[in-house]
C-alpha cells in the first residue's frame, strides 16, 4: 500500500521484522513505521510522546544498573572484614 503523508504527519520507526525463507534463513529485515500526527511531536526534541517515554524508561534502567555497579565497586574497595 502506498500513501502520501499529509503535511501534519510524520513517520516514527517502531521496529523491524524479517520473514524466513523455506530453508529457515531470514530475508533482510524490513523497518516498520507508524504514522503520527505532528501535534504529538515535541518540537524541542523532535520525538513523539511514546519515544520520550521509552527513552525515560531506558535511562531509568541504565541508571539503576550503574548504581548497582557503582555500589559493588565501592564495596569491593573496602577490603575483607578484619
Amino acid at each position: 500500500m502506498t500513501r502520501t503523508l499529509q503535511p501534519n504527519e510524520r513517520l516514527v520507526l517502531i521496529g523491524s521484522t524479517a520473514m524466513r525463507k523455506p530453508d529457515g534463513t531470514p530475508y533482510p529485515s524490513v523497518p516498520m513505521y507508524i504514522i503520527v500526527d505532528k501535534s504529538q511531536i515535541n518540537e524541542r526534541t523532535g520525538l513523539s510522546h511514546g519515544e520520550e517515554e521509552m527513552i525515560e524508561d531506558a535511562a531509568g534502567l541504565f541508571a539503576e544498573k550503574f548504581k548497582e555497579y557503582h555500589d559493588g565497586i565501592r564495596g569491593e574497595k573496602k577490603g575483607p572484614p578484619s
